[in-house]
């Protein structure tokens, strides 16, 4: 029996703008890969802290900074834009875990990446349309070089005006970290030799620092930098045979 109405149907839920394009995103896989990714290397490195003697309370600050960074990196890996959001929470959690730890060159410099990370949101562009992975040009170092030393030598004044010191290791991080990461913005495969270097820096200063956790993140990161750049050259040659398609 028809009532002679039409059938209706619930209006399918759409998220608009940019909440549709975030919406999206969250349910990448690789985004709940790179989740499952970091509460296991979480886990593992804490059960090593204890077992080692490395730790005897957990600073949640950290284990929260240590998570998120992991996420990130994996979505760099793996060339998804949503690292930069993940990652700018992850850099101000750092800042202020370091800033209590009295680590002021890397306090800042996690300070000076937060809003820094708007820059490569934009570079990467889209998902959809990212910018491909390339090498850096000869004629670019100059300005890679001359953007970091400027970046460089504003914070170490910086440092030195809050009355904090910067040690040998702390200046090879904060050079490193922000030459890797405007690499990283303009997707230049060369940030990953950069990052290792960094990482190397990072494993002795944050142990040295009484933060296993970060410290032990490094290890993992520098073992990191050699899938990344595995990951990137497999993306440079598929895009090469699409050209040549």
């Amino acid at each position: 029996m028809t009532t002679g109405q039409p059938a209706t149907t619930a209006p399918a839920l759409t998220v608009p703008g940019f909440g549709a394009n975030l919406y999206r995103q969250l349910r990448d896989r690789a985004v709940i890969e790179s989740a499952v990714v970091a509460v296991v290397l979480i886990g593992v490195s804490y059960v090593i802290a204890l077992a080692a003697g490395w730790v005897q309370t957990l600073n949640w600050l950290e284990v929260f900074a240590v998570v998120t960074s992991f996420s990130c990196t994996y979505l760099c890996v793996k060339q998804r834009r949503l690292n930069y959001p993940i990652g700018a929470i992850s850099t101000a959690a750092y800042a202020v875990l370091f800033w209590q730890q009295e680590l002021m060159a890397s306090a800042l410099l996690n300070a000076y990446l937060t809003p820094a990370l708007v820059y490569g949101w934009f570079r990467w562009r889209a998902d959809e349309q990212t910018r491909p992975v390339g090498f850096v040009a000869l004629r670019w170092w100059p300005a890679y070089i001359a953007v970091t030393a400027l970046a460089y030598f504003g914070a170490s004044a910086l440092v030195k005006a809050l009355g904090g010191q910067m040690a040998p290791t702390d200046a090879a991080i904060l050079i490193g970290t922000m030459l890797a990461q405007f690499l990283l913005d303009n997707k230049r495969i060369e940030t990953w030799a950069v990052w290792a270097v960094v990482n190397v820096a990072a494993i002795y200063t944050y142990f040295e620092a009484g933060l296993p956790l970060a410290g032990f993140q490094y290890v993992f990161f520098l073992g990191n930098t050699l899938y990344g750049a595995y990951s990137w050259r497999q993306s440079m040659a598929a895009q090469r045979a699409k050209v040549a398609a």
